[in-house]
């Protein structure tokens, strides 16, 4: 009897699970000629009153063959709204198709939302889990509108010239600062430690993107850009690039140099009755790659040391201006916190009295081993 009723109960648990299967819709997947792929997001000041945000969405076009694929790669949405959720949900109106933004990877704020708090903006992408936390983050000048909608000619469906600058898979380049979401969103609520964004420009012609400066953020100050020279010497210092080229200038005589191989190192030192100090050390090594005059290899020392000089003269003027700025980039705070016993206010102590009064100790060394491949 018993083993009849556990049969009886089987055949039962087999009947429902083969009734919810054939009575499910298949809602929750899309086939792919069903979705529209969000290959970028830009967020603008709103140009009419009572919306604060304008979306624009750039959406990929599908085509059958990228070589021989002719006409527009691409089409653009755009919607104001008080919320940025709600202009997405508007912005289905208008399609035909599902939203798909597994694809996203560049995150576009426009530059005068930078004088509002932007933790508003960066709450759906960390909400929502069709984002994702790898995403670029940047500044679009004047509008990420703009930014969105320029397509220079080395630009393929393949190929978004966006995600090209920031994916170091791409293009190599000292100037250019890379900012993911989850690490934006973890220096804005961490103390001792300001985020920079890179900045990305359009030309006059609306044909070209540059990235070549960058932006401080800050819950206390304006917003501080930084221009070319001053962004290579913060990814020298926080980023420890791979490659660089510097300029050098010796009274009469410009040379290149090339840089190979580069480390940053820096501690933060408090002796008892004296002002704090930061001991940084940057070694950088690397041959000439252009020179206006003649050199021999017997000058290579001199050059290095009045190279080295030079870096650490600029390194001192950058970290003086932040400092009266009351801006921390680098994230000196934050290694101080990491690195002293906790106690009571000990952020407070070192934004208010230690950071105030900290002196820079830098120490560049340049070794330049050849004059290049000829002599």
């Amino acid at each position: 009897m018993n083993r009849i009723y556990r049969n009886v109960k089987f055949l039962l648990l087999i009947s429902i699970l083969i009734g919810n299967v054939i009575l499910q819709t298949g809602c929750g997947f899309k086939d792919i000629d069903k979705r529209l792929f969000v290959l970028a997001i830009g967020i603008d000041q709103a140009e009419s009153k009572g919306n604060h945000y304008k979306v624009t969405l750039k959406i990929a076009l599908p085509s059958g063959s990228l070589k021989d694929s002719k006409g527009e790669m691409y089409t653009y949405l755009t919607k104001e709204s008080s919320k940025v959720a709600d202009a997405i949900r508007s912005l289905k109106n208008q399609v035909d198709k599902e939203f798909d933004f597994g694809h996203l990877k560049t995150i576009v704020i426009g530059e005068a939302l930078l004088h509002d708090d932007i933790t508003e903006i960066t709450d759906i992408f960390l909400r929502r889990r069709d984002f994702q936390r790898i995403s670029f983050v940047a500044v679009g000048k004047p509008t990420a509108e703009k930014v969105l909608k320029t397509e220079p000619k080395s630009e393929m469906a393949a190929s978004v010239s966006l995600f090209n600058f920031f994916s170091e898979t791409g293009v190599e380049s000292p100037y250019i600062v890379t900012t993911y979401l989850f690490d934006l969103r973890r220096k804005m609520v961490e103390h001792g430690f300001d985020p920079v964004l890179p900045i990305i420009k359009v030309d006059k012609k609306s044909t070209k993107l540059i990235v070549d400066h960058s932006v401080i953020l800050s819950d206390t100050v304006k917003p501080m850009e930084l221009d070319s020279n001053q962004t290579i010497l913060y990814n020298m210092i926080r980023n420890n690039l791979k490659k660089m080229e510097l300029l050098i200038k010796k009274e009469d005589h410009e040379y290149m140099i090339s840089i190979d191989s580069l480390s940053s190192k820096y501690k933060i030192l408090t002796p008892t009755n004296q002002n704090p100090v930061i001991d940084m050390n940057v070694e950088l090594i690397g041959i000439i790659e252009e020179s206006d005059q003649h050199i021999n290899s017997k000058e290579l020392k001199q050059l290095g040391i009045h190279a080295s000089n030079e870096i650490e003269n600029a390194i001192r003027d950058l970290f003086v201006h932040l400092q009266e700025k009351k801006i921390d980039p680098l994230g000196f705070g934050l290694r101080y916190k990491a690195t002293r016993l906790h106690k009571k206010d000990l952020f407070t102590e070192w934004e208010q009295e230690l950071f105030p009064q900290l002196k820079l100790d830098v120490t560049v060394n340049v070794g330049i081993k050849s004059t290049g491949v000829i002599e």
